[in-house]
């Protein structure tokens, strides 16, 4: 009898100890680029589309951007899709979009060469590791 609850308190404090030990890993963040290729179907390839429907991202301020976000995320800004959009980003990872966005050369999407598409869709489906 001792034995056996000996054996199931070792047991238990495995058990504790490991969940302990997981709840302190942080799931790492996508890169800003891979979260990025999620805009590309309405903000064009590297957020470059020039219409007045859809307002380009690339070399928006990480201000203006970040701010944008936010306020879709939390319902102050007018928003058709954004609001349910920006709601599934964090902090982190709006950041992480702006940060990327603002290194973006602005010009027409349909200046965008073919082989600059494919690596933007190649980068975003791996997470912008090569």
């Amino acid at each position: 009898m001792k034995k056996q609850l000996l054996t199931v308190s070792f047991c238990a404090l495995t058990l504790a100890g490991t969940h302990a030990a997981q709840a302190d890993v942080k799931t790492p963040t996508a890169s800003g680029q891979a979260m990025a290729w999620q805009c590309a179907p309405c903000h064009g390839t590297n957020g470059q589309e020039l219409q007045e429907a859809m307002p380009p991202l690339a070399g928006m301020s990480v201000e203006q951007f970040t701010e944008a976000m936010i306020a879709y995320r939390e319902g102050t800004r007018p928003a058709v899709i954004m609001d349910r959009v920006a709601r599934g980003f964090t902090d982190e990872e709006i950041k992480a979009m702006a940060e990327w966005f603002v290194k973006q050369p602005m010009k027409p999407w349909e200046e965008t060469s073919l082989k600059e598409s494919l690596a933007a869709q190649k980068a975003g489906s791996t997470g912008g590791q090569e």
